[in-house]
């Protein structure tokens, strides 16, 4: 059975306020470190990425200002 399968079988059916009853007994049983890294230290690649990103958007800036 996947998660769909059990959802259209079992869940869909429930009224709304014990969905939403179900959805914050789910989402308060998973540890805040387990879904996002909050870690603030920035990798090579995040900083590679973030260059990159950089100089093709001042690149789209500048060529964009060319065509006006």
């Amino acid at each position: 059975m996947t998660v769909q399968d059990l959802y259209n079988q079992a869940i869909r059916q429930l009224p709304a306020v014990d969905r939403l009853t179900l959805a914050k007994m789910i989402l308060d049983d998973i540890p805040p470190q387990s879904v996002v890294d909050y870690n603030e230290q920035w990798s090579e690649e995040d900083l590679t990425q973030f260059s990159e990103a950089g100089w093709r958007r001042g690149e789209d800036l500048r060529e964009g200002a060319k065509d006006a």
